[in-house]
């Protein structure tokens, strides 16, 4: 098929051709590897590159970059290689393709067995690119930083993602690092902090930092070179996505035993044989997680340790069935039309296949072709396992949240995989709540990163507008 770039796309290849540090902050289905894949061409053809390094999400460095290479007249003829396949390292080992691709687990062995000890001039590539830049944003990240030893063997390195600031503002200073070594932004995530941060809770054992209004600019300005932002509702015509709160009432006794892990940490309850069932929240965070669970309907026993000291297994302990109910009313409506759903503790997502007779967990590329031909009414994932690279936007325009979590990256990609281009109708998303619980304060959370996310991607873009300008 002949590459005709849309003018989203056009910018892109425009603003990556000329730089080796480079970050394309664009939405979902706004095609980037496309348009990588034309920059990459600008690049092979002037002998300005010798090859490429892609390093994404398993599924994408697996299934969408051979995909999309050959897809397009200009990038069939190239060789796109695993680094997890044989193949692939004979292929490095020889210099006979033209992308590599690796995903970020398996980064930290690459390392060790590819770079160590050897010269950047060796390689059979010398650009990288980090697809879903984003998986980088955490600066303690190990398998990160082991790359970031062999950084000064290559020589250009470009960022893509749709969502640059899940978690807020500071998710920016390790993916920026990434790609400029520390030069805009500092080398160190610590004096970054200090720098453009304030601690609202200075006296907390989980300290929380806001970013300094007087400092906000100054973070936007230092990388708006480098960055280029382009947001899907700009540049796509997809019908809008409405999103439904369905007030879900907690059971008497599920809310007794809310009230009382909040107060008291522990719960001692029997489970259906009888036997003892502990369930203790030893920390803030595994407090919420628990919480969660509950209103989700059930919950994960603290195990008690076997005679060689280490835990037995895990067991769980029904508590409700409120959410299922509702779960039920809502397939129920516009004609029991199909539904994704999303779940983040696998006991629920058990739970539901028992529940409904014709669910079925995603698994791999058959269910998702025969999601997309409607034979699928039901169909239920966790969120990582179904959020980056997947086109479903034939099989539904419904998404349900049975529990929410905390990411904000994966709840927007979880989204997309319905509302995106080739949708020919409006997408609903129903997230299933107990009023006054924790499922509260996950879908508030998630509300305030989507603003300052939103916010952060607009100044960039009035930079780049005014720049463009001048």
């Amino acid at each position: 098929m002949k590459f005709e770039p849309l003018e989203h796309q056009s910018r892109m290849v425009d603003w990556l051709k000329p730089r080796d540090e480079a970050a394309v902050f664009a939405g979902m289905g706004l095609g980037k590897t496309g348009a990588v894949l034309k920059a990459l061409e600008y690049l092979f053809g002037g002998l300005d590159s010798r090859g490429v390094l892609v390093v994404a999400p398993l599924r994408v460095s697996v299934l969408t970059w051979p995909h999309e290479a050959a897809k397009w007249t200009f990038s069939n003829g190239w060789r796109v290689v695993s680094l997890r396949t044989k193949e692939g390292r004979e292929a490095w080992k020889s210099g006979e393709a033209e992308i590599y691709t690796i995903n970020y687990e398996s980064l930290p062995k690459i390392c060790r067995e590819l770079f160590h000890g050897k010269r950047g001039s060796s390689f059979p590539v010398d650009t990288i690119i980090f697809d879903e830049l984003a998986e980088a944003k955490n600066p303690s990240s190990k398998r990160i930083n082991q790359f970031r030893k062999y950084r000064g063997k290559f020589k250009r390195f470009w960022g893509l993602t749709g969502t640059p600031t899940p978690n807020g503002i500071m998710d920016i200073f390790a993916q920026i690092r990434l790609l400029d070594d520390g030069k805009r932004l500092g080398k160190a995530s610590t004096m970054f902090r200090q720098t453009y941060f304030d601690c609202i809770n200075p006296y907390s054992d989980h300290p929380k930092f806001e970013v300094r209004e007087d400092r906000r600019h100054i973070i936007e300005s230092k990388i708006s070179d480098m960055a280029i932002t382009l947001r899907s509702e700009d540049w796509l015509d997809i019908p809008p996505t409405t999103v439904e709160d369905v007030p879900v009432t907690l059971p008497k006794k599920a809310k007794e035993l809310y009230k009382e892990l909040v107060k008291e940490l522990l719960l001692l309850l029997e489970d259906e044989r009888g036997e003892d069932f502990e369930v203790a929240a030893v920390t803030q965070a595994v407090l919420a997680n628990k919480l969660l669970q509950i209103t989700g309907g059930t919950i994960y026993e603290t195990p008690p340790e076997g005679e060689d000291g280490k835990p037995l297994p895990k067991r769980v302990q029904v508590i409700h069935n409120a959410k299922i109910e509702a779960l039920k009313k809502v397939q129920a409506q516009e004609g029991g039309e199909p539904l994704l759903v999303g779940c983040w503790f696998k006991h629920e997502r058990q739970r539901i296949l028992d529940a409904f007779p014709r669910a079925e967990l995603f698994n791999d590329g058959e269910t998702l072709a025969r999601w997309n031909r409607g034979e699928i009414p039901l169909l239920v994932a966790h969120p990582k396992s179904i959020g980056h690279g997947l086109n479903l936007q034939d099989g539904g325009t419904r998404v349900v949240w049975f529990s929410l979590g905390w990411d904000k990256q994966l709840y927007d990609q979880f989204n997309a995989r319905l509302a995106r281009q080739g949708q020919k109708y409006e997408t609903k998303v129903f997230r299933l709540l107990c009023p006054g619980t924790m499922d509260d304060a996950v879908a508030e959370a998630l509300r305030d990163k989507e603003e300052t996310e939103s916010r952060f991607l607009q100044t960039l873009k009035n930079l780049q507008e005014l720049a463009r300008a001048a």
